[in-house]
């Protein structure tokens, strides 16, 4: 359900949100802190909060967290070698008995007053365009499905959700979708092929279906109908939000036997390293790890500048069932920082 304010209303809450909001980040308590957010203005500060800088994780000098072990300070990442601009990517699909329709999102932060932690130099922002994310600058904000992006920051949504290349047909034409499994040799996703591809290096990965394009016949969640609106409160849960789909070959869902109608659609809970899947949080991505982490410090939803993630999507219904993506992470010098979920099928 959305809730709508009148004018009164409107001026009242938008006073006292303003009010509790200013006294916090004075404290130095609100800052990347979702809860506080959360309880007061029903929103989560980057994902329906267009007004937050929704600052990256990391100490950008000197903090600390209560995660925090030491090394955790980032660098400024004009400083930072061309190698590590990037992380290489690859997806595959372990079962059989079904095609998968994912929706990936990746968010990046220009560094700057706004991002002082943000992963982009302001030099790279064209490696970034080039590569086909989208800019929002400052003073601008872009709502994307459950999501507001608020600059500077840049935004890419991998094929636009297609589950095929427009006009295409058969197997070598999927987009955004990878072809089941052949027997036990899991099928490997079109462009985030077996090797891997570079790609200009998030904050965040999220997957998330904004609801539109292919995705809008897909959908089972409800995300906000404004969510850089702080004024408007409605949705389901950011960990509920969808995910990927098990789908035929015609693009429909196939559902579960063991888990029931709605069961051909995973959401962030089910996907290891998300911060709903690990970390307990209404945090439904994947985080870039401060520059100054070691393999053995990172978080369990942290990735590498530099680094590889190689995710494997499954399909197991276990019920509860255990994560439904799955990834293996290793850092810039081939150390490993997560291992796929010793539950899931991976070797």
């Amino acid at each position: 359900m959305h809730v709508r304010f009148g004018k009164l209303g409107q001026s009242a809450l938008g006073l006292f949100a303003g009010i509790v909001v200013s006294s916090l980040l004075v404290s130095g308590c609100a800052g990347g802190n979702y809860s506080y957010y959360q309880t007061v203005l029903g929103h989560a500060p980057f994902s329906t909060f267009a007004g937050s800088s929704d600052e990256p994780s990391g100490d950008g000098g000197g903090g600390s967290s209560f995660f925090d072990s030491g090394g955790r300070t980032n660098i400024d990442p004009c400083s930072e070698p061309n190698a590590r601009k990037y992380v290489r990517i690859s997806m595959r699909n372990t079962t059989s008995d079904a095609h998968i329709h994912y929706f990936l999102v990746l968010i990046a932060y220009v560094n700057g007053e706004i991002y002082p932690n943000g992963a982009v130099c302001p030099d790279d922002v064209d490696l970034y365009t080039s590569f086909g994310y989208l800019e929002i600058r400052e003073n601008e904000a872009q709502e994307f499905g459950n999501l507001c992006v608020v600059g500077p920051a840049l935004l890419y949504f991998h094929k636009g959700g297609q589950f095929r290349s427009s006009g295409g047909v058969g197997g070598s034409q999927f987009a955004s979708a990878i072809g089941p499994a052949q027997g036990t040799n899991a099928t490997y996703d079109n462009f985030f092929t077996s090797g891997g591809v570079s790609v200009p290096v998030p904050d965040r990965i999220y997957f998330h279906n904004p609801g539109t394009g292919e995705g809008l016949a897909l959908k089972i969640s409800e995300s906000s109908i404004a969510p850089c609106d702080i004024l408007i409160i409605g949705g389901d849960p950011d960990c509920e939000q969808d995910s990927f789909y098990y789908v035929d070959e015609s693009d429909l869902i196939t559902g579960s036997v063991a888990l029931g109608v709605g069961s051909g659609r995973r959401v962030p809970s089910e996907i290891q390293g998300t911060g709903c899947e690990c970390l307990g949080f209404q945090e439904p991505y994947q985080s870039l790890a401060p520059s100054g982490t070691g393999a053995s410090s990172a978080r369990c939803n942290e990735f590498m500048r530099g680094g590889v993630i190689a995710y494997a999507f499954a399909r197991e219904d276990t019920n509860p069932p255990y994560p439904q993506l799955l990834w293996r992470v290793t850092d810039q010098s081939g150390a490993e920082v997560h291992d796929f979920d010793q539950r899931g099928p991976m070797p």
